[in-house]
């Protein structure tokens, strides 16, 4: 699934008619139905997964007809991926200031807290990467329209410590990111299963780990 589907899924309709665009007669699309659809579908989807996900139990929740969904979105995959993708739209577009040690700190520590909190997106990446041998295809486009979105910000501020000279010339982005990521989603998922395999480490103790193997060498 293309990233201008998606959109068109989202803010369009399912016919790939853009929401700005001109319609034809017929009832209008209404903003309030699709943000209930993606809300629910999310909660839906922490809940039992987008195998065990129903469309009817979406509309439920959502207090709207299962036409009114399939008009938005034609399958369970479209309405799964498009859902997930919308969790895009409160992603940063910048990265932030500072010293690269200082800004992975933050960035990591917003993350955990986040999914501490117990709230939807805690579960989501859990309950899709445990459905993922059922759907490829759907896990290979929450890869690409959530997941490397994700990524790509971590890239950015490790290529720009790189550039700084804060960290090593031939520091290899795409393995320090996953360091961070996959630490990261190991230690919440133990932790969120009651056991601690890093007792008292936080997000500042696991960046500064991996930073070391990735520092420039201090000007003599």
């Amino acid at each position: 699934m293309t990233p201008a589907r998606i959109r068109r899924l989202i803010h369009g309709d399912a016919t790939g008619h853009d929401a700005g665009a001109r319609r034809g007669p017929g009832r209008p699309r209404s903003a309030e139905a699709d943000a209930a659809i993606l809300d629910a579908a999310l909660a839906l989807l922490a809940e039992v997964g987008p195998t065990a996900l129903s469309v009817e139990e979406v509309a439920s929740r959502a207090g709207v007809g299962k036409t009114t969904i399939y008009r938005r979105f034609p399958t369970k995959d479209d309405l799964v991926v498009a859902s997930l993708a919308s969790l895009n739209e409160s992603l940063p577009t910048e990265v932030g200031e500072g010293a690269t040690r200082d800004v992975l700190v933050g960035m990591v520590t917003g993350w955990w807290a986040q999914q501490l909190e117990g709230g939807t997106s805690g579960q989501l990446f859990h309950r899709v990467l445990a459905h993922a041998k059922r759907n490829p295809e759907m896990f290979c486009s929450f890869y690409d329209h959530v997941i490397e979105p994700r990524r790509g910000l971590y890239r950015r501020v490790i290529a720009r410590g790189v550039e700084r000279g804060e960290l090593r010339r031939d520091t290899d982005v795409e393995l320090m990111t996953t360091l961070i990521i996959s630490s990261s989603v190991y230690t919440l998922q133990m932790r969120a299963s009651g056991r601690d395999a890093s007792p008292g480490a936080g997000p500042a103790e696991f960046v500064d780990a991996i930073l070391r193997g990735f520092l420039a060498a201090a000007p003599e």
